[in-house]
C-alpha cells in the first residue's frame, strides 16, 4: 500500500463517528438497507441497527459498493429490543417524525451519544 493512500485510509477512520448510529425498522427491501448502510459509512456512522425479526437480513453486496466491510450491522428481534440495547450503551434516542410538535433536527444535542 503506498503512503497516499495508507494517509488516506487513516484520515477516513480518524473522521469516524463512534458515538451516533443509525437503527431502521420495517425496511424490508435489500436495496434500501444497502442505501442506508452505504449512507452511514458516507458520513462516518460505523455501526447501524437494524429491526429484523426474521431469520436473515438480506442486503444487496452490489448496492453497499463496500460499505459492508466498514459498517457493522447488529439485529434485533423488536424496536424494544433495539431501543433498550442502545440506552443501555448511554445513547440518547430519536426518532423520526411529522408532526406540529416534532423538535428540528438542528437543535439536538449530537454531542451526546446518540
Amino acid at each position: 500500500m503506498n503512503p497516499t493512500r495508507y494517509a488516506r485510509i487513516c484520515e477516513m477512520l480518524a473522521r469516524r463517528q463512534p458515538d451516533l448510529t443509525v437503527c431502521m425498522e420495517q425496511v424490508h427491501k435489500p436495496h434500501n438497507v444497502s442505501a442506508i448502510i452505504r449512507t452511514a459509512d458516507a458520513v462516518g456512522v460505523h455501526e447501524v441497527h437494524a429491526v429484523w425479526p426474521g431469520s436473515r437480513m438480506r442486503t444487496m453486496a452490489s448496492a453497499a459498493a463496500g460499505s459492508n466491510s466498514w459498517v457493522q450491522v447488529k439485529t434485533h428481534r423488536t424496536i424494544g429490543d433495539a431501543v433498550a440495547h442502545l440506552k443501555g450503551r448511554g445513547m440518547q434516542i430519536l426518532a423520526t417524525h411529522l408532526s406540529d410538535n416534532a423538535v428540528d433536527f438542528r437543535e439536538i444535542d449530537y454531542t451526546r451519544p446518540t
